[in-house]
Formats: structure tokens, C-alpha cells, sequence
């Protein structure tokens, strides 16, 4: 298995756990026999299979900016801030299509606001990745015992936005784990500039065990615990949990992982229209655990072949332009499971 193979399968793992819990949404709730597998992966969501991605972002810092300055901010104008605005217009235009229908219209400015202030429900993801390859820039050249303090203390004092302001969003402190997560970031480009192997670390014994039980004891403090875990402890967890997924990637064996850690944007960034589809149109509704799996199942299914679908017209040369400003020549799609 080559460096890029593990690096795919890393990223197509925390995207595959993303779609899976937003399938939650998809079926309101109603997981049926699920219900275990989803409160495990719940409290890692953000923390960590979010992070992870990050963290395999910040790897490339090293390598886009050997290029140049000028060339790296230009290729993230095309391939993140473009799509980010693309899809603010398909999100945004949705939530306003949909509060409409529900007689409780919201007004566009404020839809405009929340998504471009980071709140939006599925494009925060591409406008603190943006921010986070801009401040690598400088930030890269701190010392890790400033930035990562910093940044702990920074998302924990941090206000939120207001419930009743104009960038009230679906979580007014995106931006507090937004700047809990560019920790993961930096620790990805700071590995890299300091010539770590990587997956060399991640076959350490030791440091995958310390890794795995970080993650039972993240998740059994989410679970367990009657009050909120100590901020900086959970942060320190979701960081060493970083070996022990590093070591599956190297590990895992799947067509599947792979090609959607391949085509990831593509992924992450259409699988929500299913989810909405099912959520405000569809509203799946059942007592029955048996069916409630099975719609579980179909939402999954569902949320899963439409980025597939779009993956193969990629490679046609159609809907590329919903996905980055790059030539379809220059875009390298897998080839389909």
C-alpha cells in the first residue's frame, strides 16, 4: 500500500461516518437496531472523524506552498472557496424553499449571513477548511505549545453567536470547534514540515494502544458523564485518537473506503441533498425497529449513490463545475467500485 492509498482510505472513513449519522436526520431519528452504533459514533462525529479530515488537509500544506504562494491561494480560490459558494446557493436556496413550505419563511439575508459567518449546515466545512489554509500560512511558523493553547483557550472563551441575531445557525459555536478542529489541521502540516513518517508512527504498539484507549475513554465520557467533560480534556483525546485511524487506513483493505476518500468533496457535499430529501419531503415514520433499519438502510444506500452517480458523470466532463473551477481534464476521478 503506497502513502497516498492510506491518506484516501483516512479521509474516506471520516466522510463515510459523516454520512451515516446525517442518515440519523434522514430518518428522524427512528435507527431502530442502529441506536447503539450511532451513540458511539455520535460524540466522535466533530471531534474526531471531522477532525481526521482536517488533519489529512493539513498534510498537503507543505507541498501546495513549495508551488508558491501566489499558486497555492489560487488553486484553494478554485477548489474550495468556489465550491463553498456554489453550494451556499444550492443549501441556501433550500432552506429558504423549505421554510417557505413550512408557513415559518426565513429571510434570505439572514440565510446568506449564517452560511457566510460558517454556520452553514453542510458548507462550514469548506469555510473553515478556506480560513485554515490561509492562517497556516503564518501559523505554520509557531511553535506547537503557542498555537495549540491558543487555540484551545481562543474556542473556549470565544462567545457564541446570539440564538436571535442574523448568524444564528443550526450551532451558534461553530466557530469555537471550528478553531478546536484547526488543531488537527496544523498538527497534519506541522508532522509533514518536520519530516515525520507517519504510518511509521501509527505502526508503534504502544502509541496505537494509548490511541484506541483515548477514544473508549472520549466516548465513554460523552456517554457516562452527568457533566460536560473538562474542555481541553476531550480536545487532548480527539488529538490521540489521530494514531489508532491512521493505523486502520493502513489496514483497511476497501475499494469502497478508498474511492470515497478519492472524490471526498464530491461525497460530502451532495450526500445532504438526499438527506433533505428524506427529512422534508419523504418523512419516514414507523414503530416497527425491523422497518425502521431498513429505512436506515435506504436512506444510507440513497445518500450514497447519488454522489456516485455524480462521481461517473464527472469523469463524462458533466457537473464538474459544481465542484471546482479546475478543467474536468485536470480532475482525477477513481475508477468506480
Amino acid at each position: 500500500m503506497n502513502r497516498i492509498t492510506w491518506v484516501d482510505n483516512l479521509r474516506g472513513i471520516g466522510v463515510l461516518v459523516v454520512i451515516l449519522l446525517h442518515c440519523v436526520i434522514a430518518v428522524n431519528g427512528n435507527v431502530g437496531h442502529f441506536a447503539p452504533l450511532i451513540s458511539v459514533l455520535d460524540p466522535l462525529l466533530i471531534p474526531v472523524f471531522l477532525g481526521l479530515v482536517f488533519f489529512v488537509s493539513g498534510l498537503f500544506v507543505d507541498a501546495g506552498l513549495r508551488k508558491g504562494l501566489g499558486p497555492f491561494i489560487n488553486n484553494k480560490i478554485q477548489t474550495i472557496l468556489y465550491p463553498f459558494i456554489v453550494w451556499i446557493v444550492v443549501y441556501g436556496g433550500l432552506k429558504i424553499l423549505f421554510s417557505s413550505m413550512a408557513n415559518n419563511p426565513q429571510s434570505p439575508l439572514n440565510v446568506i449571513a449564517m452560511h457566510l459567518s460558517g454556520g452553514g449546515d453542510i458548507t462550514w466545512f469548506l469555510h473553515s477548511l478556506f480560513f485554515f489554509f490561509l492562517a497556516i500560512i503564518v501559523l505554520r511558523y509557531l511553535p506547537f505549545w503557542l498555537v495549540i493553547p491558543g487555540c484551545l483557550l481562543l474556542s473556549y472563551l470565544l462567545p457564541e453567536f446570539s440564538a436571535d441575531g442574523m448568524f444564528a445557525s443550526f450551532d451558534n459555536a461553530h466557530i469555537n470547534k471550528s478553531i478546536n478542529l484547526f488543531i488537527f489541521f496544523y498538527v497534519g502540516d506541522q508532522l509533514v514540515r518536520r519530516q515525520f513518517d507517519v504510518p511509521k508512527l501509527a505502526e508503534n504498539s504502544m502509541l496505537v494502544l494509548l490511541s484506541l484507549a483515548s477514544v473508549i475513554l472520549f466516548v465513554s465520557l460523552n456517554m457516562l458523564s452527568e457533566h460536560p467533560p473538562s474542555h481541553v480534556l476531550l480536545a487532548a483525546l480527539a488529538l490521540l485518537s489521530i494514531p489508532v485511524f491512521v493505523w486502520i487506513s493502513l489496514k483497511v483493505n476497501s475499494r469502497l473506503v478508498h474511492y470515497v476518500g478519492v472524490n471526498s468533496i464530491v461525497f460530502y457535499l451532495s450526500h445532504y441533498l438526499v438527506i433533505q430529501f428524506f427529512s422534508k419531503i419523504v418523512k419516514l415514520h414507523t414503530q416497527s425497529l425491523w422497518i425502521q433499519d431498513l429505512l436506515f438502510i435506504l436512506a444510507f444506500a440513497a445518500a450514497m449513490i447519488l454522489p456516485w452517480t455524480l462521481c461517473l458523470l464527472r469523469q463524462r466532463g458533466w457537473f464538474n463545475f459544481l465542484f471546482t473551477l479546475k478543467s474536468p481534464s485536470r480532475v482525477k476521478v477513481a475508477k468506480p467500485v
